[in-house]
């Protein structure tokens, strides 16, 4: 069955984002490559065709099959977010990492000249706090880990704990999930109550919510009332700086042809063929919202960063030794 297996995000600054993830959080690289040419271009729709240039790079915590991707692209240059974004404006919003070492994460976040946006709140006996991460601008909440936030994994290290977006129409949206990808739908407070909006500076917030058990990962969708949220630049450019997507994962062909074949029904348009061994293409779900579609067979799992590598000795001035 598919999962929410990737965050990708689009860096000003690879190597620092890379190090904040790695020395701060416990992430381990699973290595990248470039990408450049007409098929990068069609893939994530750039307008720059053959002369598409972009490097990528994957970060892996505890997960078996969940990631974190990091993009920055070289031409078309990536653009930075624009000025008065907020994390109610259409489009994915931010991200959490699931970590057991709350008290040590913080003080190494510190150490690396990144700030919290709020003091950390306790959520049903779990405590949490944002940050906007400096390369990415992306909100990120970190959670600490109990029995009721634990998340599953095959190794140790921090987890993928979920996914949020914002949209126009919740009702589309949830249609849509449910009939392309068959999640199923939980608790609409399993992740945040109102209140918490405030942990991402949208206190007083007004909005209706669904969350989605997305294999090992949540997808919270949201949709606001107050503030109002603006709709993205739409001749924006996926290589533009923040949160780009997330990527549905499927280890059988089969059923990601399902899938798209439920996509087709609802209109719903993608940018590639499907892939023949493996590979992905993208969605454009509600808003014009970008979704991944990747195909990964089990014996390719090294090849799209699902298995770690050595990115760097030890000796992190982060990290205590």
């Amino acid at each position: 069955m598919a999962g929410l297996i990737q965050v990708a995000v689009c860096t000003a600054n690879m190597p620092r984002t890379i190090r904040t993830l790695v020395e701060v959080f416990g992430f381990s690289s699973a290595g990248g490559r470039p990408r450049w040419g007409e098929f990068a271009a069609r893939l994530q729709e750039l307008p720059s065709g053959d002369d598409t240039s972009v490097m990528l790079w994957w970060m892996l915590g505890r997960q078996e099959f969940v990631h974190i991707e990091l993009f920055h692209h070289i031409n078309p240059p990536q653009r930075p977010r624009p000025a008065g974004w907020r994390p109610s404006d259409l489009g994915w919003v931010r991200y959490g990492i699931t970590v057991s070492d709350f008290d040590a994460v913080l003080e190494r976040l510190s150490a690396a000249g990144e700030s919290t946006l709020t003091d950390p709140v306790i959520v049903d006996g779990a405590r949490r706090v944002c940050f906007r991460e400096s390369g990415s601008d992306v909100i990120v909440e970190i959670i600490e880990e109990t029995e009721e936030t634990a998340v599953p994994g095959v190794r140790p290290g921090p987890a993928v704990s979920y996914a949020a977006v914002s949209v126009s129409d919740l009702e589309v949206a949830r249609r849509q999930i449910r009939e392309v990808y068959g999640f199923p739908e939980i608790a609409s407070d399993a992740l945040h109550r109102p209140e918490h909006e405030a942990l991402w500076g949208l206190e007083g917030a007004r909005r209706t919510c669904a969350v989605f058990q997305a294999g090992d990962v949540l997808l919270e969708v949201m949709e606001y009332e107050i503030p109002e949220p603006k709709a993205p630049d739409p001749d924006a450019p996926l290589s533009d700086q923040g949160f780009m997507n997330v990527a549905m994962g499927y280890r059988d062909r089969d059923e990601l042809l399902r899938a798209r074949e439920a996509s087709e029904r609802l209109g719903i348009r993608s940018t590639a063929g499907m892939p023949a061994v493996s590979g992905g293409f993208y969605l454009r779900l509600v808003d014009n919202l970008s979704v991944e579609m990747l195909l990964v067979p089990e014996q390719f799992a090294s090849s799209y960063g699902f298995e770690p590598q050595e990115l760097a000795p030890p000796g992190s001035p982060y990290v205590r030794t």
